[in-house]
């Protein structure tokens, strides 16, 4: 299975999870390692997905307010592990500790999932816990994207309109 840690995902932590803990016939990259620095969200989400990739893992506290992302795995059919926002806050070697912790169910998960469901390890050192399953709301971000699209229809024929009237009338002598 094919998996890419975003930015908020420290490449040192995605090593880590490589020499350590990583299963045989699995790869973990990050988007910095693979030429993605600064893309966005939705942009490397599709690319991966496009090249046979299965999953997201995220570290980003507003990854679900990125609406062009979420309709992003919505198209590309994406499976998500999203870290736990204290995870996000945490000093880089609790991140990586919770991580390695966690990796053995977070692809035990991945492999059941479903393409579009989210899940999220909680926050803590538990050998016995589960990873908790995050309602997507796609039907939302897809809502607030056609919102968005009128809202800069309208605001492109405002500007438009006007002007072009403006100079008829002065030329016409009105």
């Amino acid at each position: 299975m094919k998996v890419r840690a975003d930015e908020h995902v420290s490449i040192h932590i995605v090593r880590a999870v490589r020499d350590m803990a990583l299963s045989d016939g699995w790869e973990l990259t990050q988007v910095i390692e693979v030429g993605d620095r600064g893309s966005s969200d939705e942009h490397w989400a599709t690319k991966f997905a496009r090249e046979g990739g299965h999953a997201i893992l995220s570290g980003d506290t507003d990854f679900f307010k990125h609406h062009q992302l979420v309709i992003a795995i919505n198209h590309a059919r994406l499976r998500v592990v999203h870290m736990p926002p204290k995870w996000s806050n945490a000093r880089c070697e609790l991140q990586a500790s919770h991580m390695l912790l966690w990796w053995r169910r977070i692809e035990k998960i991945l492999e059941s999932m479903s393409p579009l469901e989210c899940y999220r390890p909680p926050w803590n050192i538990s050998e016995d816990g589960e990873l908790l399953k995050i309602k997507v709301n796609y039907h939302d971000a897809e809502h607030h994207r056609k919102r968005e699209v009128q809202r800069v229809e309208r605001r492109k024929a405002a500007i438009n309109v006007t002007p072009i009237n403006s100079i008829k009338d002065r030329k016409s002598g009105q």
